[in-house]
């Protein structure tokens, strides 16, 4: 078999810092970051770029919510965006060191929790006393497809809900504070006290594939609706439509799929990130990723992890994946309880109204639809615009462009029942 140097990449000894319900840990798993990919990811939009201490009070509109965007906005250009691979065994080579040495998968899952409320970059929800839906979620990511074959990997995204039974201190200092996912090693999921609120299974193929190290997103429907004050999680895990066995290389002179999330080391190579919580306070910043490595996966940590993820700010530096490139895509609804309850679904004010180029329109449905028809009419009742659109169950969104200058009429027609808005373009 070729042996493939990984000369793009670089081993390193790795080391938990910090330790879960201030236990000391002492792991020391190798990585894999891949280089060269920072200038290639690009923020969700910079229209979402505000000042974190002049952040108005939450009002309804839709907004991308991604702490490694939150990062870009408070130490521009700094961070360092590596590729972390995902794949559920250990015996497959993922490639070769300098050495010559065999390098295998560690990282067999990764999550995520944030609080949407506390990143600057959005300002539509900007404190912990309103409610909140999260329309898609979205990862980066790397595919290297080998193959034109009928083959489809599967990316699994699990949406979680929180539960502060889980909240934990690491030892310091600096003592930080954060809420954990717990993983079951002999089902390979998650373990006791995590809700699953949706789990999407998003097929990988040809059309999800990645040229030149370019990364892409991956956009997945959620629809849910979040209480206030909750943060929102999720878990990804890569699943092969392939089978492999341990001489099977994943990395280059290879035609096994391989799959890669892009992940953040926040201020730069070699340091250790920044923790814009409170110790102690569970009310703050709680944003964290997460992993589940080798010994986790298999049950065979002795410091104290075994049935946990490990918050990737447990690594002392080095250490690449600190800040996962997850994104959710949330929405404010404006007051429209009565509308819920008396048509059966309500609709968002036009954000932003006034538009002068794109807008989006937000609905929600109180239960799963036959026929939905969304319409926009001209100051004069000419028709201009109409679309089928979702009928299940949930928030969703309708993106609007290219209208000339003037006043419009929307209309979202819910098998027979209506509710039309005024929305202004300049």
């Amino acid at each position: 078999m070729k042996k493939i140097l990984l000369s793009s990449l670089a081993c390193f000894t790795l080391t938990l810092g910090y330790g879960q319900a201030q236990k000391n840990n002492n792991l020391t798993p190798g990585k894999l970051p891949a280089q060269g990919i920072s200038a290639k990811r690009m923020l969700y939009s910079d229209l979402h770029k505000t000042n974190p201490s002049a952040k108005p009070s939450s009002q309804p509109g839709s907004a991308w919510v991604n702490y490694v965007d939150f990062i870009e906005l408070v130490v521009p250009s700094t961070q360092v965006i590596s590729a972390m691979h995902l794949f559920p065994d250990s015996t497959v080579i993922l490639g070769f060191d300098s050495n010559n040495t065999p390098v295998y998968p560690w990282i067999h899952k990764a999550g995520n929790y944030l609080d949407p409320s506390f990143n600057a970059q959005q300002t539509i929800l900007t404190d912990k006393t309103t409610p909140y839906n999260v329309d898609s979620v979205s990862c980066g990511y790397i595919y290297e497809r080998k193959s034109n074959s009928s083959i489809v990997d599967t990316l699994i995204i699990q949406i979680i809900a929180e539960n502060t039974s889980l909240n934990y201190t690491m030892a310091g200092p600096p003592q930080l504070s954060y809420q954990d996912i717990t993983y079951n090693y002999a089902t390979n999921g998650l373990g006791t006290g995590m809700t699953v609120l949706k789990n999407i299974k998003y097929p990988l193929t040809s059309s999800d594939t990645c040229a030149g190290g370019i990364y892409k997103q991956i956009k997945a429907h959620a629809g849910l609706s979040i209480a206030a004050g909750k943060k929102i999680g999720t878990v990804f895990s890569f699943k092969p439509g392939y089978s492999w066995t341990i001489n099977d290389t994943l990395i280059d002179g290879s035609s096994k799929n391989v799959f890669f999330m892009l992940t953040s080391e926040q201020n730069g190579s070699n340091t250790d990130p920044t923790y814009y919580g409170t110790a102690n306070d569970f009310n703050s910043d709680l944003d964290m990723s997460y992993i589940v490595p080798l010994d986790i996966r298999y049950n065979q940590n002795t410091n104290g992890w075994n049935g946990y993820f490990i918050p990737t700010y447990a690594y002392t530096t080095p250490f690449a994946y600190e800040t996962h490139d997850v994104g959710y895509l949330i929405t404010v609804l404006p007051t429209g309880v009565k509308e819920l309850n008396e048509k059966g679904f309500t609709v968002s004010q036009n954000q932003p109204n006034p538009s002068n180029g794109s807008t989006v329109v937000n609905y929600q449905l109180a239960k799963d639809a036959k026929v939905a028809t969304f319409t926009v009419t001209d100051i004069t009742g000419r028709l201009v615009f109409t679309q089928n659109i979702e009928t299940t169950k949930g928030v969703h969104s309708i993106s609007l462009s290219n209208f000339n200058t003037g006043v419009y009429f929307y209309t979202v027609n819910i098998d027979g029942h209506t509710i039309t808005k005024k929305m202004i373009v300049e």
